[in-house]
């Protein structure tokens, strides 16, 4: 996981896996067929253990502004630890391997469909508990959101400094301060 989190899935070769893991290279395709198969292995790691605490935030019941700000909170936070200047493997994989692949991309895509949906879920949340105005473009805001959610690990891995990160999210959360 580490390592096509590091180096993408173009930049890691069988070599690099085999050296990694200190499994032969037999062994690597025998229990995961090819490269990708052993990619959508890791992926499904990264999904477990680093995605998973985010959504953990995002599908709290009635989950609203507070866990909205966490979760951004939680992201500018990561950008300051070593890992953080890895950026997101999904994030990371979607602009390496955008749509090549149908069912890498699939998987991908299932993952930031999940926080795309949840923060919807968080903002329409907020219109019902009266964080947000009725009326308020659920969608529009949701939409500005997933960009920003995608934009902070690419800005990470290129070497942005942390600081500017977190002003970033100060600057996309004060969209949902009142007027």
């Amino acid at each position: 996981m580490r390592l096509f989190w590091a180096k993408g899935y173009f930049g890691t070769s069988i070599e690099d896996l085999v050296e990694a893991t200190g499994v032969s290279r037999y062994g690597l395709y025998g229990e995961f067929g090819d490269k990708n198969g052993l990619f959508l292995a890791a992926f499904q790691h990264y999904k477990a253990n680093m995605v998973r605490p985010l959504l953990d935030i995002i599908e709290q019941p009635g989950a609203a502004l507070g866990a909205l700000r966490a979760l951004f909170g939680m992201l500018a936070a990561f950008s300051r630890q070593p890992g953080g200047k890895l950026g997101c493997l999904v994030f990371n994989s979607i602009n390496e391997l955008g749509l090549h692949d149908d069912v890498t991309a699939a998987k991908i895509l299932e993952v930031r469909e999940l926080l795309a949906k949840g923060i919807r879920q968080m903002l329409s949340n907020a219109v019902n508990q009266g964080e947000l105005p009725a009326g308020f473009d659920v969608q529009r805001e949701a939409d500005f959101l997933l960009g920003i959610l995608h934009a902070l690990p690419t800005m990470a891995r290129s070497g942005t400094d942390p600081a500017t990160i977190e002003n970033i999210v100060s600057v996309a959360l004060s969209t949902l301060e009142p007027s």
